[in-house]
């Protein structure tokens, strides 16, 4: 559902997987669904999203619409049987998010929030890094997402911040624990924000304190370019994920030791290539647009699991489960609140 730019770049991966079709196409007219379908070899082109997701053979839907139409489309999709992956934000808030995740989960129907950057083998690596205790006890981390595009049609918060606000979970929190809901889960304690002139945040930073007293820092943007880098500060050294951060090929550990931690080790680099099947495919016309946005490549682990959740009968997966889903939207809540004050 959606024929924008990542709808283009998800539907060139899906159609390179194994035992996975892409039959159907829905937008908001029939000359947009005609046009993405002509030129992607979909066979059902549908003029609405409502015919689509009416698609007795339709297994999940892929919500790539707009992000304010999000919850209603994916609410849409459950309510007609279907399972979804829905592309980031999902919602505008913790409130709504919980309002379709209860839908999907009274439904027995799968859903897996497209925060992407969870299913990159180098975000394994990450977690195995820090729980094998090798750069010591983690204190801190901090990411930093800030692009000069799209000021003012968006929230800086959900567009970018969410990326950086998911990293600092991945590192600091515990990916097994029940989060917020038991009142344990990660305190904002301090944020400030600058507003575009539509009222729309293009500018906003954040300290967030961890269970175990470990801090977290990020900086986003829509207004102005950044390293759009993250690391991790252990004890005992750091773990840098370079640009892009949030879709990243590389780890690099540095190890500190020594009188004022300035005896540094030779970096370790860890390096996860993306899928090499996965290439650029040609149009209908025989064009070959490749991808819009970096490591588009990398979209394919998402897909594949949830692929791997749905014939598995599952309906959340554990790289990005329900309630880490609502905490981060949480976060992303309490950091507007408290800029706003």
């Amino acid at each position: 559902m959606g024929t924008g730019s990542i709808a283009n770049d998800m539907v060139q991966i899906l159609k390179q997987l194994p035992d996975t079709e892409v039959i159907a196409v829905g937008s908001r007219s029939a000359e947009g669904a005609k046009r993405f379908g002509n030129r992607w070899g979909i066979p059902r082109q549908y003029g609405s999203y409502e015919e689509a997701t009416s698609d007795k053979d339709v297994d999940v839907c892929y919500i790539a619409t707009p992000s304010l139409r999000h919850p209603q489309d994916c609410l849409l999709a459950i309510e007609n049987g279907k399972s979804v992956l829905c592309e980031k934000s999902m919602a505008p808030n913790h409130v709504v998010a919980t309002e379709v995740l209860d839908a999907a989960k009274g439904s027995n129907l799968l859903f897996v929030h497209g925060v992407w950057s969870r299913f990159f083998p180098a975000m394994r690596k990450v977690r195995e890094i820090i729980e094998s205790g090798e750069i010591g006890t983690i204190r801190s981390a901090r990411a930093s997402f800030c692009q000069n595009d799209g000021a003012g049609s968006c929230s800086a918060l959900l567009e970018t911040g969410i990326y950086c606000a998911q990293f600092l979970q991945w590192a600091l929190g515990d990916p097994g624990a029940a989060g917020s809901e038991d009142g344990t889960g990660p305190v904002v304690r301090g944020a400030c924000q600058t507003l575009h002139e539509s009222g729309n945040d293009e500018h906003v930073t954040a300290i967030i304190e961890f269970p175990g007293s470990k801090i977290g820092s990020f900086e986003c943007s829509l207004a102005h370019c950044s390293s759009r880098s993250a690391t991790i500060y252990g004890s005992g050294g750091v773990i840098d994920i370079p640009f892009p951060f949030w879709c990243p090929t590389q780890v690099k550990v540095t190890k500190m030791t020594g009188l004022g931690s300035q005896q540094w080790s030779v970096p370790e680099i860890h390096e996860f290539p993306l899928p090499s099947d996965i290439v650029a495919l040609p149009t209908a016309d025989g064009d070959v647009p490749g991808f819009n946005f970096v490591n588009s490549q990398g979209l394919a682990y998402e897909a594949e699991e949830v692929n791997r959740c749905f014939r598995s009968g599952l309906i959340e997966s554990s790289s990005f489960s329900t309630q880490q889903c609502i905490e981060i939207l949480r976060l992303i809540s309490d950091i507007g609140q408290f800029a706003a004050n």
